[in-house]
């Protein structure tokens, strides 16, 4: 089964992190985790997925609910610098029947908001690079 689990926030990014790094490459793309990665405009990130089709950020939300928010800039004052040199960001969630969705969204999709729903976000998403794992 490959749920997102993990009990902290730094764990669910690694596991959706690697989540991603292995749909990319069975699409055929090139990637890799990247960990403590500082960006052109300061941020360090945890852990990121560098690929052939760019830089990716990942936000692992843990709420189950189907229209939860998400947020999308720091808690202080809403800040994106994490956003700066990203070419998606990968938002991750575990559903009630225990499935995993993965929907990428372009970054700039992103600037200026400070969250999204799980509908803003499949609105906004790249479907053909999403996916939906299943329990086995």
């Amino acid at each position: 089964m490959s749920l997102i689990i993990g009990d902290t926030v730094s764990k669910r990014k690694r596991c959706l992190a690697e989540l991603v790094k292995e749909h990319l490459i069975a699409l055929g793309h090139e990637a890799e985790l990247v960990e403590n990665r500082t960006n052109s405009a300061g941020h360090t990130d945890q852990v990121i997925v560098d690929s052939s089709i760019g830089i990716i950020h990942v936000s692992a939300s843990s709420s189950l609910e189907p229209n939860a928010s998400i947020r999308a800039g720091d808690y202080q004052e809403g800040c994106q610098d994490f956003l700066v040199d990203k070419k998606y960001i990968a938002f991750g969630w575990n559903t009630k029947d225990k499935r995993t969705i993965i929907m990428f969204v372009h970054a700039k999709e992103i600037e200026g908001k400070s969250s999204l729903t799980k509908n803003e976000i499949k609105q906004l998403s790249e479907r053909i690079l999403n996916k939906v794992l299943s329990p086995a």
